[in-house]
């Protein structure tokens, strides 16, 4: 925990990142979500006396994060999206950290994305000679995400 934020105090971010190999290739000005889920199957028991449904934890879907930004003119999200495309999904998956950063720049919390690779690349719209930034958003999925010290 920064100086100053207590245990149960709500957190704000100014800027994440995604780092592999302990290199930053990418920074993101807006978190979309962190999105884990485990499918609810339905369980039926009777006895002779009652029946008995139940709600019980199926299948785990893939995590997904996804991050905004201002374009940039960085290749490395394009590139690692590129090996996705090209099939080759034993080299894009990358173990990584996603790193939330407060407004003084200090990490407030990190995750730890297991086999991660970005599912979809997108640059938003933009009209010729607007003056909005042009964004791009990534979603990244992966096989598990762990939550773990800042």
């Amino acid at each position: 925990m920064s100086a100053g934020l207590q245990q149960h105090d709500a957190m704000t971010a100014a800027r994440f990142s995604i780092t592999i190999d302990n290199y930053e290739i990418a920074s993101f000005s807006e978190l979309s979500g962190i999105t884990t889920e485990v499918e609810p199957v339905d369980y039926l028991s009777s006895s002779d006396k009652e029946v008995i449904f139940k709600k019980l934890p199926g299948k785990a879907k893939p995590p997904t994060v996804v991050l905004k930004r201002g374009k940039t003119t960085g290749m490395e999200l394009w590139a690692w999206h590129q090996t996705v495309l090209e099939g080759q999904i034993a080299a894009a998956r990358k173990s990584c950290s996603l790193v939330m950063y407060s407004f003084d720049g200090k990490p407030v919390a990190r995750y730890y994305l297991s086999d991660a690779w970005p599912s979809k690349l997108e640059i938003g719209a933009l009209k010729a000679g607007a003056s909005e930034v042009l964004m791009e958003t990534v979603t990244v999925v992966c096989e598990r995400i762990i939550r773990v010290s800042p």
